[in-house]
């Protein structure tokens, strides 16, 4: 129990730093991060839109391709938590112009089908005073 007092503190703290819409959407990307190497499916949830859906391309954190709400989501990464594990995410390059961020990392994971490295790129967007993950893809580097 005391990891999960932990892992929430981290993401928490993470996520507090992008809250404020004029603030860097970094915090909100490195809040993302956190929750997937901790494998924390719930730190997710205040990353992701509360109307709408969210773009997919996933390969090994899926499978999943199409739009799917932000409950659909939850339930394809933490499908995923169950049956892997994230072991690093790397933050590449971060780009904003107004109300848009695109941010590309590097993932390490481990899976059924054994380790992998990943590219992940993230488009976020405003949504109530804080950066919402809208489109998530996977691509091998």
């Amino acid at each position: 129990m005391r990891n999960f007092g932990v892992k929430t503190v981290v993401v928490a703290i993470a996520l507090a730093a992008s809250l404020s819409l004029g603030a860097d959407p970094r915090g909100a990307v490195d809040a993302f991060g956190a929750a997937l190497v901790q494998g924390d499916a719930d730190g997710l949830r205040d990353l992701l839109p509360s109307a709408g859906k969210v773009r997919v391309h996933l390969v090994r954190l899926g499978p999943e391709n199409g739009a799917l709400r932000s409950g659909q989501l939850h339930a394809v990464l933490q499908d995923f938590f169950e049956r892997g594990k994230v072991q690093s995410f790397t933050l590449q390059t971060i780009e904003q112009s107004g109300g848009l961020a695109l941010a590309s990392a590097r993932l390490t994971l481990v899976d059924r089908q054994g380790r992998a490295d990943v590219r992940l790129h993230l488009s976020l967007e405003p949504e109530e005073q804080r950066w919402v993950v809208r489109e998530i893809r996977e691509s091998r580097r």
